[in-house]
């Protein structure tokens, strides 16, 4: 009876291990694509800082609710 106690959770463990392997290979959230890769113009209405009034042009990311 040892044996097949043993056998069982030798099996069971080895199990385990390849649901772990498969599982971490598996994306779960998938990886954000931007839908448009062509640069955006953006005119500003002000700017308050002196240094960025003649700085030229400014990278700007959209984080949320950009069309």
């Amino acid at each position: 009876m040892n044996i097949d106690r043993y056998t069982k959770s030798v099996l069971t463990i080895i199990a385990v291990c390849q649901c772990i392997m498969v599982f971490r290979e598996t994306p779960i959230i998938k990886d954000a694509i931007a839908q448009n890769l062509d640069p955006i113009h953006v005119t500003l209405d002000s700017v308050r800082n002196s240094a960025l009034r003649d700085a030229g042009p400014i990278e700007v990311r959209c984080i949320a609710g950009c069309k």
